[in-house]
């Protein structure tokens, strides 16, 4: 640990020295930003290159296009001098390739809880064409379900598990109730600010297939396709040969969805160190660190790798590289821990200090420190311009039309869909809402009544096959 570093957050976290201690930390903070975004982009650039020689031809034309703008800006601004005003706008494309990679996982996120659905009546039609199935004693089901939920006794647990189990249940509640359970969720809302209540109505927009259609048709025509192709079966009344071509529908449309998220998962990674690096590059290099051969290092992997993009290449990592990213090994480890105290100064000064930093004209590099922590942090999609929790709370006006139009919608949807799709949008937004029982009599109520009011055989297997696999994983 850099002795003057701990002085510096020591200082801050007493208000002591504080036009001397706040100036020192965002001298060392952006340095160390820098410097972790360099050797975070060496290690995933080479990951990404390997993950690009091997599946290419797998890729979307737009994320390939992405990748290609990626490489131009760290060979033109991370590789290069560059002057302030081209930096400016390397930042300015980088925020918007930024914005387009999230626009895309949004998208692939609403593909995943649509396929979900039909995977969902997939299962449950599939037992159906499998021949004998044995009959189920629906009352020790129940116990043993109930058994598996209440095995721990954190209650965080048991949620989780009631909420694993009914989004597998046979779904036998009618439109009315569960237009309740909705209504009831929303709700609890109430005095809640908007931000919290426009994510909770995210998650149930998404896994009820009401995604916005003009962005799903725009950016992924393939998988749009097989949607329609799906949302066309009747489930109800389903042939083997239908099923066999939904099967194979949900499986293609399955291996897209998890190459093209992966793509922009890495994507998304080399975008926020890129974009850590421009905006720390001004503030960097103010004082002297400890991880400049470490950083020197990542500079020279990124150069390389950066070479074999340019040219086109797909060749195995020579000898020199594969040592470099040897001497990689365990430095982010090694950083974090100084990193995390420098954060926590961080975090003092931008709750208590932010009108001192404005007589020290520090503001400006106190933003470029807080973005680039959130560009570092796990959250790799997080809204940077969504980062301020709003001042408008949800009341009672607002409450009433935010129920009103989700109703309408999925009214509208059920209207249109076959019988098992509707359950199953039932299941997948029944899963998200807050736990309804209060305690475990209604539990098992619910559990009970759910298996013996499904008249279906064959789903009723589907789930007990369902059910069985996880409480035995």
């Amino acid at each position: 640990m850099n002795k003057n570093i701990k002085h510096i957050c020591k200082d801050i976290q007493q208000g002591k020295q504080l036009e001397a201690a706040i100036p020192g930390l965002f001298n060392q903070l952006s340095n160390q930003y820098h410097a972790y975004a360099n050797v975070r982009l060496a290690m995933h650039y080479f990951s990404f290159y390997e993950a690009f020689c091997d599946d290419e031809n797998t890729w979307s034309k737009d994320a390939l296009e992405t990748m290609e703008q990626l490489n131009g800006i760290m060979k033109e601004n991370i590789l290069q001098k560059q002057s302030g005003e081209a930096r400016e706008e390397a930042i300015r494309r980088i925020d918007e390739i930024r914005k387009d990679n999230t626009k895309h996982v949004d998208v692939l996120t609403a593909y995943t809880d649509l396929f979900q659905i039909y995977e969902y009546v997939i299962n449950r039609v599939e037992y159906r064409f499998k021949g004998t199935i044995n009959a189920v004693d629906e009352e020790e089901l129940s116990k043993e379900i109930l058994r598996y939920i209440f095995d721990s006794e954190d209650n965080l647990i048991i949620n989780d598990k009631i909420k694993e189990m009914i989004g597998q249940l046979p779904v036998r509640v009618t439109k009315q109730k569960y237009f309740e359970l909705i209504k009831g969720s929303i709700d609890a809302y109430l005095g809640a600010d908007i931000n919290s209540l426009e994510a909770f109505l995210y998650i149930l927009r998404t896994s009820a297939m009401l995604h916005s259609e003009e962005d799903l048709k725009e950016l992924y025509p393939q998988l749009w396709e097989k949607k329609t192709s799906l949302s066309g079966i009747a489930f109800k009344d389903i042939t083997e040969k239908e099923f066999h071509k939904a099967l194979t529908l949900l499986q293609a449309a399955t291996l897209m969805l998890e190459t093209e998220t992966t793509v922009y998962i890495g994507l998304q990674e080399l975008t926020n160190e890129i974009y850590t690096l421009l905006l720390c590059a001004p503030y960097a290099g103010m004082v002297e660190a400890d991880s400049e051969y470490a950083e020197r290092t990542a500079v020279n992997i990124i150069e390389e790798i950066n070479k074999e993009f340019e040219n086109k290449l797909k060749n195995d990592p020579s000898e020199d590289l594969l040592e470099m990213l040897t001497e990689l090994e365990g430095v982010q480890e090694a950083m974090y821990y100084e990193q995390a105290m420098m954060e926590d100064a961080l975090f003092e000064i931008k709750e208590r200090q932010r009108s001192l930093t404005e007589s020290l004209m520090l503001e400006q590099p106190l933003q470029v420190l807080l973005r680039s922590q959130d560009l570092l942090s796990n959250s790799l999609f997080i809204d940077l311009d969504k980062l301020v929790v709003s001042d408008e709370i949800a009341d009672e006006d607002k409450i009433y039309e935010e129920k009103k139009a989700l109703i309408q919608e999925l009214s509208a949807l059920f209207d249109q869909s076959d019988r098992m799709v509707t359950r199953a949008v039932m299941a997948n937004t029944i899963n998200k809402l807050p736990v309804f029982f209060n305690d475990h009599k209604e539990v098992m109520d619910y559990v009970l009544y759910s298996l013996e009011r499904c008249t279906d055989a064959y789903e009723k297997a589907a789930c007990v096959e369902i059910i069985n696999d996880i409480m035995t994983e």
